[in-house]
């Protein structure tokens, strides 16, 4: 004996299908609900506009480098203008990363972030509050920005 033909109209099975029985009514709603989840799964997306997400990470680096930078100046929270700015510019810098995160890899935007943004600190520390840095230290700090730009050159990350 051969085994029965397929019926033609039959759709192919969603992610949330449910079979018949007692509770049709529950899977004709778990197979509306999976058929709209399948069509946006496969849905095409809009072009991705990574100079923005650049642009809104280069805002996240300078905005968490001006929070960093009155942080040192906020006294251990006891003045309040470096506070404000502290405050508000970690606002910025967060809301700037949330918008970037939605193009780029969160492992990619993370290390450029933190990389840049470290070396910029490192940098205005020196300029402005006077620390002096070791060799050891300079050292790192260029191994961090080179590994920086070697995940950003080798990435295959894809964005979202």
């Amino acid at each position: 004996m051969s085994a029965p033909e397929p019926d033609p109209h039959r759709r192919p099975p969603t992610l949330f299908d449910v079979g018949p029985g007692a509770h049709e009514p529950l899977a004709d709603l778990a197979n509306a609900a999976g058929a709209g989840i399948e069509d946006r799964l496969h849905a095409p997306r809009r072009p991705q506009r990574r100079w923005a997400a650049y642009a809104f990470l280069l805002l996240a680096i300078v905005a968490g480098v001006t929070g960093t930078s009155a942080l040192a100046q906020s006294a251990g929270f006891t003045r309040l203008g470096p506070l404000a700015i502290v405050g508000a510019a970690y606002l910025v810098c967060f809301l700037a990363l949330t918008r970037a995160l939605r193009v780029l890899p969160v492992g990619v935007a993370y290390a450029i972030w933190s990389g840049v943004g470290m070396a910029l600190i490192t940098l205005i520390a020196f300029l402005v509050f006077g620390q002096a840095l070791s060799v050891g230290e300079l050292a790192g700090i260029a191994l961090i920005l080179a590994g920086v730009v070697i995940i950003q050159l080798f990435s295959r990350a894809q964005a979202h």
